[in-house]
């Protein structure tokens, strides 16, 4: 089992970098946190978590898995200017809801900005449900900023707002 990577986390709580038996707990994560059409398949997670281009971390509470974040590290197409940038994407963040406000989201994000930053990505990309409040305010509060909405991304009626965070 990989150790527990020490650092900024909440008292009590812990991150740490996925490995392949942590896929099951993964995905009852994301179960209880999406429903379809919302939901990632366990293919795509499982995809996502052996892309040697993506980091998945786990938050640990309680000796539970109470949550993880996925990050692409690669860089990303940017629509707007027609060109790859080297910003990482941030596929999602979830945390149980009996988890919840317990700092793990903000540990978590901090470990993706950790692994963009090592992977020498100039930002972080993400869209964001634009109903999710407790996510706008999460990302808002560590310095990400809208730069645009896309219609329908998640599904009918179910527009997205992108947002952006340069690394320094």
């Amino acid at each position: 089992m990989k150790p527990l990577i020490a650092g900024p986390d909440a008292p009590g709580t812990s991150t740490r970098l996925f490995i392949p038996s942590d896929l099951p707990a993964l995905y009852a994560v994301e179960r209880v946190c999406f429903a379809p059409p919302l939901r990632f398949s366990r293919a795509l997670m499982r995809s996502l978590s052996e892309d040697p281009n993506c980091r998945t971390w786990l938050g640990i509470a309680s000796q539970v898995c109470a949550g993880f974040a996925m990050v692409g590290v690669a860089g990303e197409f940017d629509d707007a200017t027609g060109v790859k940038d080297s910003a990482a994407y941030l596929w999602t963040i979830e945390v149980l809801p009996a988890f919840r406000r317990m700092g793990i989201a903000r540990a978590l994000l901090e470990r993706v900005e950790m692994s963009a930053r090592e992977a020498m990505c100039s930002a972080i990309q993400l869209h964001v449900a634009a109903h999710n409040l407790d996510a706008l305010a999460l990302y808002e509060g560590h310095g990400f900023v809208r730069y645009g909405m896309d219609r329908e991304f998640y599904g009918r009626g179910m527009d997205a707002f992108r947002y952006r965070k340069t690394l320094e």
